[in-house]
């Protein structure tokens, strides 16, 4: 019996630089990419690095970066935009971890951070991302060329940010600041996501605004390749209204199938053939913000394989 060959140590890390990459860029096709042009460097390089793990993560933070860079020059993107997701029933992630775990450890990765983590400049995205991983300041400051002081300097101000960014969300329709707790994906959760598709199905607005926050937001990505607001709903009554009137039109042709989308509570929702993804920011018994995407360039692996599965 011929044994297998080892794996290389690019091979050994891709899956872990993927979900590094993408921790910073939101986009699975936009970290693919990236590892992929880390392949090149790495074939080039190899013989010459001593420590393939570290090189290969230093140079996956500096090419999402200069991603990231060239996004925020050129991007032009119609409607609210959210992060592509990666969906499980739940299944094993890559390695064999599973995604909900991964989430739990790690707020990096739910759809709430990647959404705020917008307002990011790119090296704060990038040490807070590295801190959350348990990266010492020291080691991002090598990564990113950079001090120790300046690692910090933008990891304070990256937390200022998200948290004023929060803040705006509640701030708009409530007046007052929603604090984010610690995210707890528990059978209530889902059973408040199955009571929101229930009472969206029967045209309750009643019963769906009984499980909404006041400050509630809802965003729906179509990025332009489907109807969907144009901006983000803020408030109990404009977005139950909303749910709820999408939900008509499409009544003849409506199918549900609950499963987990970036380690917390979600659904595809398939409307007169079109599918969503739909998620849930539940806290404190409450819906703070529905996640809606639809943009059928964020839902290619979906459709692919008929069934949900990690996108990794």
């Amino acid at each position: 019996m011929t044994a297998s060959p080892a794996r290389s140590p690019f091979e050994a890390e891709r899956d872990r630089l993927t979900w590094l990459s993408y921790r910073m860029l939101g986009s699975w096709r936009d970290a693919e990419d990236v590892v992929q042009d880390v392949a090149v460097e790495w074939i080039i390089a190899a013989d010459a690095i001593e420590n393939p793990a570290g090189w290969l993560t230093t140079i996956t933070v500096r090419r999402s970066i200069d991603a990231l860079r060239r996004r925020r020059r050129a991007e032009t993107y119609v409607g609210p935009w959210l992060p592509e997701p990666f969906v499980s029933e739940p299944v094993s992630g890559p390695s064999g971890s599973a995604p909900e775990e991964s989430v739990e450890r790690d707020e990096t990765l739910t759809m709430v951070f990647l959404t705020l983590a917008e307002r990011l400049t790119p090296p704060q995205r990038a040490v807070i991302v590295l801190r959350a991983l348990d990266y010492s300041h020291d080691e991002v400051a090598r990564m990113l060329q950079i001090t120790s002081a300046a690692s910090r300097q933008h990891q304070r101000r990256g937390t200022v940010a998200l948290r004023r960014a929060e803040e705006a969300v509640a701030n708009r329709q409530s007046g007052r600041c929603a604090h984010r707790g610690p995210s707890h994906r528990s059978q209530e959760e889902r059973a408040l996501l199955t009571a929101f598709l229930t009472a969206a199905r029967d045209g309750d607005v009643e019963a769906l605004s009984a499980l909404l926050a006041d400050e509630v937001v809802a965003y729906n990505d179509g990025g332009g390749r489907m109807r969907a607001a144009l901006r983000p709903l803020f408030g109990r009554a404009n977005v139950a209204r909303f749910v709820v009137g999408v939900a008509d039109l499409h009544r003849a042709r409506r199918a549900v199938r609950l499963v987990t989308v970036n380690g917390g509570p979600g659904a595809i929702v398939t409307l007169s053939g079109a599918e969503h993804v739909v998620s849930l920011d539940v806290r404190d018994g409450v819906i703070h913000r529905v996640f809606d995407v639809c943009n059928p360039d964020k839902l290619g692996r979906v459709r692919e394989t008929g069934r949900p599965q990690p996108v990794v």
